[in-house]
């Protein structure tokens, strides 16, 4: 049982909280994928088709989830925290990273990223996700996307078979500033803002949670007053007057005897 007042706003955060982690876990995955399809060595049994074509996928659904947590209308998200949290909206549309002590959210590879702020480094993210597919993803017929597809062992263990280095493409792993751009946010300014903003979405879930359980706890009090109440009124004190009523007429019963009838200590 949940006062009705609540059950809108759990409804809210409980799909939004969801999709808020979901999008961080996402950006772990492009990074991860980015610089297996940079190097495309053969250690992750995915050809460099199959990577970009994950990869692209992967950053769809960070698009989708994005647009699910910041505007609503998507993945069960029936309203964004755009237009329900403040605390969000100054995560997210305030220039500069408040989870640094300078607030200073600037990289080598983009200096003037230092007042960007969350939302403008997750474009950024994006932008050079889809740089990494252009220069590295080869021809986009060729992209098939694996996510979650049960794949052929086969032909995994054939590409993992064919494993070759090469340390110019690893070095292209800091040289190119979109692929390094990518790498850092596997736990960089974008997967900490977003860690922000799921931190703000479960504070409210929290401050909402202690106070369905606040009025529980007073419902469930004025519950126990009126069941006691109704008890002690409806049950026990009418047993009480009943008894008493029996015993008023067992007393006049006693009475109506003749005397004779009576013991010496009963008449005592």
């Amino acid at each position: 049982v949940v006062p009705w007042r609540f059950v809108g706003q759990m409804v809210y955060l409980g799909p939004i909280a969801n999709q808020a982690e979901y999008r961080r876990c996402l950006v772990k995955s492009c990074a991860h994928l980015t610089r297996e399809l940079v190097l495309n060595d053969g250690f992750s049994r995915m050809t460099q088709g199959e990577i970009a074509g994950t990869l692209n996928g992967i950053l769809a659904q960070l698009r989708e989830r994005d647009e699910a947590v910041r505007r609503g209308n998507l993945l069960r998200v029936r309203e964004g925290a755009d237009q329900r949290s403040l605390e969000h909206n100054a995560v997210m549309y305030n220039q500069g990273c408040p989870w640094k002590k300078d607030g200073n959210c600037s990289t080598p590879d983009y200096p003037t990223s230092g007042t960007a702020g969350v939302f403008a480094l997750s474009l950024m993210f994006m932008e050079s996700v889809e740089t990494v597919l252009e220069t590295y993803g080869g021809p986009e017929d060729k992209w098939i996307d694996t996510f979650g597809v049960p794949r052929d062992i086969v032909a995994a263990n054939a590409v993992a078979s064919a494993i070759t280095y090469d340390g110019s493409r690893n070095a292209l792993l800091a040289s190119d500033k979109s692929v390094h751009f990518v790498l850092e946010g596997f736990a960089g300014d974008l997967f900490t803002g977003y860690g922000l903003v799921l931190n703000v979405l479960k504070d409210e879930m929290t401050v909402l949670l202690d106070s369905v359980h606040s009025e529980l706890r007073l419902l469930f009090g004025v519950y126990s007053s009126l069941l006691l109440f109704g008890f002690f009124f409806l049950l026990f004190r009418r047993t009480i007057t009943a008894s008493y009523e029996h015993t008023e007429r067992a007393r006049d019963f006693v009475q109506m005897l003749p005397t004779h009838m009576l013991t010496r200590g009963e008449l005592e």
